[in-house]
Order: C-alpha cells, then structure tokens, then sequence
C-alpha cells in the first residue's frame, strides 16, 4: 500500500468581496498545508445561509446541485474557483461557500477555515468618502509643558458614509468640535457631516522635555481610507535635566593586559583571602544598549569554587538617608542553588542590598535579591552567556531592596514595578562600599560598569 502524508485544505481567507465595477470573475483562493502526493478532489457547497440567489452571479467551475468539485493532480500546491457577479442588483448579497468534502490525498483542514463568505457589491455602492481642508496645521509653536496652545482648525465632511467619523489625537494634542471640551477623542455623527464640519485642535505638552514634538489627527469611519491631519509643536519651560554625578562609576579602565584587580587598583581592597584566587580584570567590557557605562573600558570576572578566594570592595561616598541605586551590567555562565555574589557593606562590614543568582533546574538563571540575610527570588527567568542591566536599590525609608532586571532599553523613569523585592532582614544604617564576593559552590560571572546614584536616571546614566 502507498503511503502518503494527507494534504489538508481550507480558503486563504474568510471574507472576499467583489466591488460592483468588477467585469471579470474573482479567484477564490484555497490553502494546501502541502503538494497533494495523490490526486484527489474538493468539493464545496454553496450554504443555504447565503443572502444571494443564483441569478445574480456564476462560478467557475459551475456548482451543479449546489456543489463545486474541484479536481486536484497529484503534485497541486494551489486551488480556486471563480465567481462572476451578474451586477444585477442592489445591495450587498453574500455567497457563503464551505468545504465539505475531499477524496484521494487531500482532506479537510480545519474547522474555523473551512468557510468563506463572498460579498457582492450591488449597483446602487458608493465608496464612503471623508475630505478635509488641509493635511497639515500650521505649527502650534512653543508651549510649555502643562499648559494648551491657543486652537487651530480643519474642517471634515463625508460622503455615503456608513457610520460616524473618529476623530483621535496623538499624544500631546486634543480635539474639540466646540473648542470649549477637549478631549483624546472624539465622534462626528454622520448627519453633522453632509455640511463641512471644523475639528478645532490644540496643542498640550506633557513629555517633560524640551523638544520639537510631531503628530497626527486620524479622521476615521468604515470602508473609507483614513484621513490624517500632521499636527506639530515644540515643548518648552521645562528645567534642564543636569545629570546626577554618581557617588561611584567604575567602568574597569586598566590597561591592555588582564591581571589581578587589586594589583591594578589601589580603589579595590581586599577584605577576605587576600592573594588567594583572585577577582580578575579582562580587557573586554560589557555593552547594554543606552546603558551610561556600557563598552567602556574592560570587566571583572568571578568563578565560585573550591579553595580560599578573594573577596574585594570599593568605598563610596556614605550614605544614610534616602535610596542608593547601583547598577552593573552582568553576565554569568553558571549558577548552583543560589548564593550572592554582589552587595553593599556598611562601616562594619555587614552585607546589605545582596544579589543572588541560582539555577532553576531547567537551564535557566535566575536573579535575587536579599536585604540582609535570605533571597527573594521572582518568578521570571533569564537566559546565561546574555548580558543584563541589573539594578538594586535600597530605600532607606521603606526599609527594603528592590531588584530590576533589564534585558531591553532602560528607561529615564523607574519601572512602575521591580523585578522582585526584599523587605526582611537587619535594616542597615549606612553604606559605604560595594563588594564582589567569590564563594564556595557554583557561580560564574562578568561584572563591568557598576554605577552608583541616588536616583534611577543616575544610576543607569541616560
């Protein structure tokens, strides 16, 4: 017996429409997964559900009691029929078709394909129509953020229209059709249209920069092509941002030759097992798109195991109050149960604001945080061997550490939303120093561009 592999046939698409000035017969295309490996055929039934009789059009092949059999050779990848509208009518009749049956190789495919409905464009059709007076506004000029230009206008109206007309504004604008409310959007009913009817606009900043802003007024209504209207501003009054200095930026600019850290850095102390296995400096830094101290200089790397190793830190500026942001970019290649391997130290050598990492058994890193003494550890998964903007901040007021894990743009403002957070544990009272901490067990890791601030834009540099 031969064997073959079934070819499963459905319609290209559920809907098809024939426009009323079409002479010659429209393709009804249908869908083979696969070459048929056998010949075989299709049949498809016109449905009682259709709205058209069978003097206002005609198939190719022609249906005989209500069925089309199409004949399929063996090696097909492609299958239609036509159909010719008789434009004998007004109205918009419809022509339901459904696959029902197939012999030889073919078979049917699925169930929610396996109908296409035709509709027929009748005679008394128009093409609904909006028009408006310009494509352009004239620039709204300068305006400062919170406040609202003075108003400009076009005027819109519709032909045939087959609903009311949506009118949406672009971020940083607004649309009236009293300049009195203004709004995001708004709707012009179809009788206000048989006149010319004005959309006043305004200009309303609110992106907290100084800067030309674009955008667009969408006129919308079915079956009729969008109208859009350019609209342009510029914001102004804003306080320019002066970038924060961070309390430390170590982006591991020491030279062409990898070494141990604290021989090419006096700022990086030993705390635990001096000369043992130590941090070490590489050559080639770490990139994160954006990142402030991304691709700048070399990094450190760090490997768990076996034996005494080096732990090291690096003092910064004390702090008591408010919140401390650092952010590092890291990429590690292994990871056991879960340790820390990265925090910061008050004046007594405690570890507060700890970063963790473990496996989760399947393959994949998982990044936490700890306040002082046990991980939290989210849900979220990341991938090794992938570089990751991680940032740890700790609030002196709310008393907790919170982790945000980047793996895409960063963003000027704080996520809404950390990554996970640590609220248990001693509550430190300063911190002074940064420390990359090596451990017995399993852990593998890049460090570059540590970055520390009091604020997130600081932190992260943009």
């Amino acid at each position: 017996m031969e064997l073959i592999i079934p070819t499963r046939v459905t319609f290209s698409s559920k809907t098809f429409i024939v426009e009323k000035d079409r002479a010659e017969g429209l393709p009804i295309t249908l869908t083979l997964d696969h070459p048929l490996e056998k010949a075989g055929t299709v049949t498809i039934h016109i449905d009682e559900s259709s709205s058209a009789d069978g003097t206002q059009y005609t198939t190719s092949p022609e249906a005989t009691s209500g069925d089309i059999v199409l004949n399929l050779d063996k090696g097909a990848d492609t299958a239609s029929f036509t159909i010719t509208s008789a434009h004998n009518f007004d109205g918009n009749p419809t022509v339901v078709f459904k696959i029902i049956a197939t012999t030889g190789g073919a078979i049917l495919g699925d169930l929610n394909s396996r109908t296409a409905t035709v509709t027929m464009r009748g005679n008394d059709w128009f093409i609904p129509e909006i028009t408006a007076s310009v494509t352009t506004l004239d620039d709204f000029g300068s305006v400062n953020k919170g406040a609202q230009s003075a108003s400009k206008f076009y005027t819109i109206s519709g032909t045939h229209l087959r609903g009311p007309v949506a009118v949406t504004a672009s971020d940083n604008f607004l649309v009236s059709l009293n300049d009195t409310q203004y709004s995001k959007t708004l709707t012009i009913p179809t009788d206000v249209l048989s006149a010319p009817a004005k959309v006043y606009v305004k200009f309303a900043p609110s992106t907290g920069q100084n800067q030309a802003i674009t955008g667009s007024i969408s006129n919308t209504t079915p079956d009729a092509q969008n109208v859009i209207i350019s609209v342009s501003g510029t914001e102004s009054g804003n306080v320019p941002y002066v970038p924060e200095v961070p309390l430390l930026n170590e982006n591991f600019e020491y030279g062409n030759e990898s070494n141990f850290l604290t021989r090419l850095s006096p700022d990086w102390v030993a705390y635990s097992a001096p000369g043992s296995i130590p941090v070490t400096y590489i050559t080639q830094g770490l990139t994160f798109p954006l990142y402030g101290s991304s691709g700048i200089g070399g990094a450190v790397t760090i490997e768990h195991g076996d034996f005494s190793r080096e732990d090291i830190a690096r003092v910064f500026t004390p702090q008591t109050t408010g919140t401390v942001y650092v952010a590092s970019l890291m990429k590690l290649s292994a990871a056991g149960t879960g340790d820390f391997f990265f925090s910061l130290r008050d004046n007594s050598g405690g570890f507060f604001n700890r970063l963790y990492a473990k496996d989760d058994g399947n393959g994949k890193l998982v990044f936490g945080v700890g306040k002082n003494s046990s991980a939290q550890y989210p849900t979220a998964t990341y991938n090794y061997n992938t570089t990751y903007l991680v940032v740890i901040k700790y609030d002196f007021t709310a008393k907790a550490s919170s982790l945000y894990i980047v793996d895409g743009v960063p963003t000027v403002t704080e996520p809404a939303t950390p990554t996970v957070v640590s609220s248990t544990g001693t509550n430190p009272t300063t911190l002074n120093d940064v420390a990359i901490r090596q451990n017995t067990g399993v852990l593998s890791a890049t460090i570059d561009g540590i970055r520390i601030a009091t604020t997130w834009r600081g932190a992260v540099g943009l």
